[in-house]
């Protein structure tokens, strides 16, 4: 009776925990700390359990935790958002399902989990989001990796790896401190396996550091001068209502004082000595006629001032069924269009015309330059094109949502280590940053009308060879594969225990 109790409370306290620390562990308060250590007393948890009704419980904090993490940061909302968080927790949980279910067949003769047994967590999770990143509309928003932005030292093996190398490693962690709290932490049974996990951590971070300590210094580089700004807080939303309710002269009377702001702003910049400038997602909102007559008189600016202007527009066609367009037109020193990319992340909820997903680049004075819109950052396969175009500067124009703020823009800081190449992003509503080849940050605002709106800046002309554009999925691959092998493995080679609780290792205090 005092066993079952004790159990019982045992067990509680670790769903309570887990429960507790998921909110952290990802979505809108992240602590990169949190997303380690979580997942450790779900998996215990789970491992303490045989009732499939338990699985159901953890799957309950799991989904609950995951909805108000994700509040708000979701492309949908309401009621609609816990909808679509309980298909994401459906995904999100599988990896612990997996691990619960092939976990205990990796048993030693002693009845302790076997070191092999912690490779089966990471290599779903990691499998998962392989997959996940290469078919969801969404693409890989919210991966795991992404909670360890404020941690650079560990970010840079995403230089070599990609995401996942980060997603392996961080999901690894709790994996092996289950697997050491089954052994009742036994130094002389954990001691060659901690020691595996301890060289493969100091690898990552020796790597990260090093990297780091002989980057050239921030300002010794040969540089170009960067201007972004926002200068009006574009709704799509508001202005349909606008369209709707005073029609067409009035939207185009407010769009086309908007573009007019642009382009005076772009004059200030050019005194201020810029020689690349880029204004944000929806900047050149309107009807085509309008977008095409802004676009030409930025042209002319790009050649009366010998600039590159990055002039990011949304077309709206409020007289035909024609599919609204978000571009990104780039005008080079002789007036010419240069760049004109058609946004391809997104749309499934932005309702515009889909890109193909080819970046095109620019060779400049100031290097190789290329230009993708907001959601198209979180395409990591797609955007390593640049990488192995050696392109040195990528410019990624951004609207924003309040829920999103600022992980959004710390996402895409991860497109510049992965492609070794600067990224500015000018962003409406939300954070502007802009970062070198490395990550490390040159200048942010606060990507309001009204507040930090400015930012000029000399960005790196060329950035470090990075390898995960020529390996680009590989690492994805190879998990998918160690996860069938491991499976394969724990089904026909392990060893089922007899019961799962009633010869469970006595839990150590």
């Amino acid at each position: 009776m005092n066993r079952s109790k004790n159990l019982f409370s045992t067990t509680t306290v670790l769903l309570l925990v887990f429960g507790l620390l998921n909110l952290f562990a990802s979505g809108r308060f992240t602590i990169a700390a949190a997303t380690w250590v979580a997942p450790i007393f779900a998996l215990r948890y789970l491992h303490l359990q045989t009732a499939r009704r338990k699985f159901f419980t953890f799957f309950l904090v799991f989904w609950l935790t995951l909805s108000i993490a994700w509040y708000g940061a979701t492309p949908v909302f309401g009621p609609a958002h816990f909808i679509f968080m309980l298909v994401m927790a459906g995904v999100g949980s599988i990896p612990f399902a997996v691990d619960r279910w092939l976990a205990p067949r990796l048993r030693d003769q002693s009845g302790r989990l076997s070191f092999s047994a912690t490779l089966i967590f990471p290599l779903v999770v990691t499998t998962s989001e392989y997959l996940n990143s290469s078919t969801n509309p969404l693409g890989n928003f919210g991966a795991t990796g992404y909670s360890q932005y404020g941690w650079p030292i560990v970010t840079q093996i995403v230089a070599v790896t990609g995401m996942l190398g980060l997603t392996f490693l961080v999901s690894w962690f709790p994996a092996i401190v289950n697997w050491a709290w089954d052994n009742n932490f036994a130094w002389a049974k954990i001691r060659m396996g901690s020691a595996a996990f301890g060289a493969t951590l100091l690898l990552v971070l020796g790597y990260g550091a090093i990297r780091l300590a002989t980057a050239p210094a921030m300002g010794s580089e040969a540089s170009v001068r960067v201007a972004s700004f926002t200068l009006a807080e574009n709704h799509i939303g508001e202005l349909n209502e606008l369209l709707d309710d005073q029609g067409v002269d009035a939207y185009r009377a407010v769009t086309q004082a908007v573009h007019e702001q642009y382009l005076n702003m772009t004059e200030t910049a050019v005194a201020a000595g810029a020689q690349i400038i880029l204004w944000p997602e929806l900047a050149v909102v309107g009807v085509e006629e309008d977008v095409l007559a802004t676009v030409a008189r930025g042209q002319s600016l790009a050649d009366e001032a010998d600039v590159y202007l990055g002039m990011p527009v949304f077309i709206t066609y409020p007289d035909s069924d024609r599919t609204w367009e978000n571009k990104l037109f780039v005008a080079a020193p002789d007036g010419q269009i240069v760049i004109e990319h058609v946004k391809y992340g997104g749309n499934i909820f932005e309702g515009t015309l889909k890109g193909s997903g080819e970046i095109a680049t620019v060779d400049t004075p100031y290097g190789r330059l290329a230009g993708i819109i907001c959601w198209d950052t979180n395409y990591p396969q797609i955007v390593s094109q640049i990488g192995r175009q050696k392109t040195d500067i990528l410019l990624s124009p951004s609207k924003e949502w309040a829920g999103i703020n600022p992980m959004h823009a710390e996402m895409a800081v991860f497109r510049a280590i992965e492609n070794g190449a600067a990224v500015i992003r000018q962003t409406d509503e939300g954070l502007s940053i802009i970062v070198d080849g490395y990550g490390r940050t040159l200048a942010t605002g606060a990507g309001l009308a009204d507040s930090g709106n400015y930012l000029l800046v000399d960005v790196p002309v060329s950035g470090p060879t990075t390898l995960y554009p020529a390996i680009g999925g590989v690492l994805g691959m190879l998990a998918t594969a160690g996860l069938v092998v491991m499976m394969a493995y724990a089904l026909l080679t392990g060893r089922r225990r007899q019961t799962d609780v009633g010869k469970e290792p006595v839990l150590s205090s």
